[in-house]
């Protein structure tokens, strides 16, 4: 068996739009309505593309390089050990307190092979965080790095209902204490072919995964998904597809080379003024977008052995993405599920903590087409190291955010430094996904992002009435289609998360919107986030949009405090660029002449580096502490 997976000669790197197919695959299959189910489990998928294409790069992390094989032989491990070891039934939950690497998705997928439940565990979290997660899951199995037992340690005693514990890192290589195993020990003793079973093999209707998430509005709440995550997929990226294919015409030739450095037909072919005149044809790219929209629903959601003829054909054009934001949320945990389900190679950073030089470092070595990110707080430093030293970034296709809402001006300036690059915005939260949109180069000055409502979108007020397009009425948004079964052992959450609303089920997790004339959305803010000052309602993110537009500023948040006249008043951390200085009052100014009176900060305070989560999203608890710390402080000085 090879060591080592490389890429194989001569093969293109493209976007999973490309056209010409040299296998004799249907361009154009049938959609039968009469097909039946398929099992969309992950653990047969995995299994299915794994014997399809078994020598192309999987999981690869600096010198790790794994292929399909290699990862289905090694899963199966460690699916053995966790039989061998503990007592487990159907449907166990499996916690993963891991950093990014191949280890942790591989502990999701053994875990699934024996039709148990895995979970993300956030690797910040303190003893009594963990406890807390432990025991809402009810894990039966911690799968934890050597790095993290002194958090596990104090609280080991207090959570009878683990069965075992798999310890990652070459710590773990002395002797554990009963009731605990190394990891490599489960790759090193046990058997690679498929577990078996002494119940029902993983199906539809299990539990795919929890996703707990960050907590923001209180404990972490598990949200259960399972194979929806595949069956309505198809809805969300379909738009995504489309919208890519309509800016072909106005894309580079160079975004249809080849990414591996040997040149092809296919490639000629797509550079060439034959191929330019065909895509700027509307019927062709509405007919490509047909086809591409339905060839990822096949890969997501179709029969397994066409699924499996499409990972062959993809082999051609291989999109490695590098997932430089943490596994254990949602956006890099889905991102490399969808990945995975194409047949693509995931790519880890090395490091323990996010380093911008490091992620382009990767992209020049491994040709990475597509990079996921969340928001400013991932976009800022990868564009500041971008400015400083010179980076080959000819393989970029796509780099994709979600979660956050992060500044036009960030964007400009990547299109500016990789003309060819087609960012991705997308829409959603640990609940549920609406949808994704796509900005090139070409679209000129970048405005704020405006998702626009799509047939599984609606906004509804507070009486469940549809929001009437262009009136000025905020509501909820609510998803319907790609959404979860709830949220673990928590029925009131559930039914007020997830509500049927004339016979439809959404997902309605809290972001209030306008709806404009034109369909498109004005996103004013999580509804739990909102600040009421003397009885108005201020939703942050409006401000901070206003500040994020002041020369020299890299990021801000914008909280309520307490204040004995209004309530609550509002509140602003400003950080500049290094090197960058900016003038408060100048803030002051802008937002006086953009805002509201009402929703002007009333204190204003510069810091090195405003409070986020690994995965983008704001501190807001901390933010608040430090405010009120510097109000503190300015009220003993005077």
């Amino acid at each position: 068996m090879p060591m080592t997976a490389a890429w194989p000669a001569g093969h293109t790197r493209c976007c999973a739009c490309s056209a010409v197919a040299p296998e004799r695959i249907s361009v154009f299959p049938s959609q039968s309505q009469n097909m039946p189910e398929q099992n969309l489990h992950m653990a047969v998928k995995f299994t299915a593309t794994a014997k399809a294409i078994p020598d192309h790069p999987c999981l690869i992390q600096g010198q790790q390089r794994l292929s399909w094989r290699q990862v289905d032989e090694r899963t199966n491990r460690i699916a053995n050990a966790l039989l061998d070891a503990a007592t487990l039934q159907r449907g166990d939950r499996v916690a993963v307190m891991e950093r990014n690497s191949p280890a942790y998705v591989e502990s999701y997928l053994a875990a699934m092979k024996l039709a148990l439940v895995p979970c993300n565990v956030n690797y910040k979290y303190r003893s009594e965080e963990l406890q807390y997660l432990l025991e809402d899951s009810g894990a039966a199995v911690l799968v934890i790095n050597a790095e993290f037992l002194p958090v596990f340690e104090p609280i080991a005693a207090q959570c009878p209902h683990l069965k075992l514990v798999v310890v990652i890192g070459p710590e773990a290589q002395a002797a554990l204490p009963a009731g605990r195993m190394a990891y490599a020990a489960c790759l090193a003793h046990h058997s690679a072919a498929p577990p078996n079973l002494a119940w029902a093999a993983p199906n539809n209707d299990d539990l795919l995964f929890l996703l707990y998430t960050g907590g923001t509005t209180g404990f972490p709440k598990g949200v259960m998904w399972d194979t929806t995550v595949y069956r309505e997929m198809h809805r969300l990226l379909g738009p995504m597809v489309r919208g890519i294919i309509e800016r072909l015409p106005r894309a580079p030739a160079s975004m249809f080379r080849s990414r591996t450095g040997h040149e092809n037909a296919i490639s000629r072919f797509m550079q060439s003024p034959v191929f330019r005149w065909l895509i700027a044809r509307q019927p062709v790219r509405e007919a490509l977008g047909r086809y591409a929209e339905r060839s990822f629903r096949e890969r997501a959601s179709g029969p397994l052995d066409v699924a499996a003829k499409k990972a062959r054909l993809m082999r051609r054009f291989p999109n490695p993405t590098l997932v430089a934001c943490p596994l254990m949320h949602g956006t890099g945990w889905l991102t490399t599920l969808n990945t995975l389900t194409g047949g693509d190679a995931v790519i880890f950073l090395e490091g323990a903590k996010f380093d911008a030089a490091e992620v382009w470092r990767t992209v020049e070595r491994e040709k990475v087409c597509t990079l996921i990110i969340v928001g400013d707080a991932f976009a800022v430093p990868l564009l500041e190291e971008l400015e400083r030293h010179s980076y080959d970034t000819s393989s970029m296709l796509m780099m994709n955010s979600s979660g956050v809402v992060w500044s036009p001006k960030v964007k400009q300036g990547l299109l500016k430094k990789i003309p060819q690059l087609i960012i991705v915005d997308s829409l959603g939260a640990s609940e549920g996904l609406g949808r994704s949109e796509p900005i090139t180069a070409q679209e000129g000055e970048i405005k704020p992002m405006r998702f626009r409502l799509s047939s599984h979108m609606k906004v509804f007020d507070e009486q469940d009435r549809e929001v009437v397009p262009g009136s000025g009425v905020s509501g909820q948004l609510a998803i319907s289609g790609l959404i979860p079964r709830g949220y673990w052992r928590d029925e009131a959450k559930t039914a007020k998360t997830f509500r049927t609303i004339k016979g439809v089920r959404y997902s309605m997790f809290g972001d209030v919107c306008t709806v404009e004339a034109d369909g498109a959305l004005t996103l004013l803010g999580r509804g739990s986030g909102v600040i009421n000052t003397g009885g108005e309602k201020v939703f942050p993110e409006e401000v901070e949009n206003v500040i994020h537009d002041q020369p020299g500023v890299s990021d801000c948040v914008v909280v309520g405090v307490s204040d004995p006249r209004y309530g609550q008043v509002i509140a602003a951390l400003v950080a500049f660029h290094p090197g960058q200085s900016g003038s408060l009052d100048d803030i002051a100014h802008q937002c006086a002449a953009r805002l509201a009176n009402y929703k002007k900060p009333r204190h204003l305070f510069v810091v090195d580096k405003i409070p986020r989560k690994d995965n983008g999203k704001m501190e807001y608890p901390l933010a608040r502490e430090i405010v009120a710390q510097r109000i503190q402080q300015l009220s003993a000085s005077e």
